[in-house]
């Protein structure tokens, strides 16, 4: 990219993303460390490399669809490329916060070793119907990207890619839940399971494929509904005025999407049990445990309408 040309899209960057601060506060911070260096140039030699890379990339999608494409149980499956711009906001973000953290790949990421420490370059979604269908597909990414013995994942460490090229889970699966959630089953089959402040739900797998770092996410429909609603509305959407309103909205859809995941699930079990039996008078027998399942989405969704009572109470009509 010409000079001209970078200097219009990087001041362009800067303002659209609102990280104009963050790249003058790291070049002072380049400037004490002695750091010779500056993330403008960095991403620039970023955005060179990667612009003329994205093909073979692309190339390495296609071919990684194939392998994880083909899972059973998937209810739907995307993938994307990450854009050039979504990169460097990664880099400037990442890298302000861990400039003075040595331990942090993003505090010495440069054109030559970026492929190497982010992990998201190529990105694919599984969305599954029921929580309850998650093992299935954990032991099918499994046999196509083992687990390396225990001891070898370090926390916050990335195994090193394989040198045969063979598929290789790179860290730790984990999992990110929402208060009130059950993750025993989570926990058994070996996952770092991470509470998350803001109710997002998600399995993260980060593998290596052709030495390339590819993330797998795995969720059900209703919390990919939830994310999409939170992403558009919420996420990184400070500037909008009604931003603390929609935090709470947001807060309350996800305590009825865990009440949909729980339905949901029940509703799974009665069909391939046939546990509920009808009576003759649209009453039906059933088994304790499948009574204590709705019982707990039922508490969810009374907390959930006792919380959006509670919301609509403090609107006030606008003149």
């Amino acid at each position: 990219m010409k000079e001209q040309q970078w200097d219009i899209y990087w001041n362009k960057l800067l303002i659209e993303k609102k990280l104009a601060s963050k790249v003058s506060e790291m070049d002072a911070a380049d400037a004490m460390l002695g750091n010779q260096v500056r993330i403008e140039e960095i991403c620039r030699q970023i955005k060179d490399d990667y612009t003329a890379w994205r093909g073979e990339l692309e190339d390495i999608r296609e071919s990684f669809l194939k392998v994880i494409g083909t899972l059973e149980g998937v209810h739907l499956q995307c993938s994307r490329i990450k854009s050039a711009d979504s990169l460097l906001v990664k880099v400037i973000t990442k890298r302000y916060a861990n400039l003075k953290n040595d331990k942090s790949g993003y505090a010495r990421i440069s054109g030559s070793n970026y492929r190497d420490i982010i992990t998201d370059l190529i990105g694919m979604r599984l969305i599954i119907n029921y929580r309850g269908k998650w093992t299935q597909i954990h032991e099918e990414i499994l046999r196509e990207f083992p687990c390396a013995a225990p001891e070898a994942y370090q926390k916050g460490r990335l195994l090193a890619h394989p040198e045969d090229g063979r598929g290789l889970q790179v860290e730790t699966p984990k999992v990110y839940y929402a208060q009130g959630d059950t993750v025993e089953q989570y926990e058994n089959c070996g996952l770092d399971v991470k509470l998350h402040d803001k109710g997002y739900r998600s399995i993260h797998y980060t593998v290596s494929y052709r030495r390339i770092y590819i993330e797998i996410q795995v969720r059900t429909i209703y919390d990919e509904a939830w994310s999409d609603c939170d992403h558009n509305y919420v996420y990184k959407q400070e500037q909008n005025r009604s931003h603390t309103a929609l935090e709470q909205i947001s807060a309350i859809l996800c305590k009825l999407t865990n009440a949909s995941n729980d339905i949901g699930d029940s509703m799974r079990e009665i069909f391939e049990t046939q546990s509920f039996v009808e009576n003759g008078s649209n009453c039906w027998y059933a088994f304790p445990e499948d009574i204590r399942s709705l019982d707990t989405a039922l508490n969810r969704i009374r907390e959930a309408q006792k919380e959006l009572e509670d919301f609509r109470g403090r609107l006030e009509i606008r003149q």
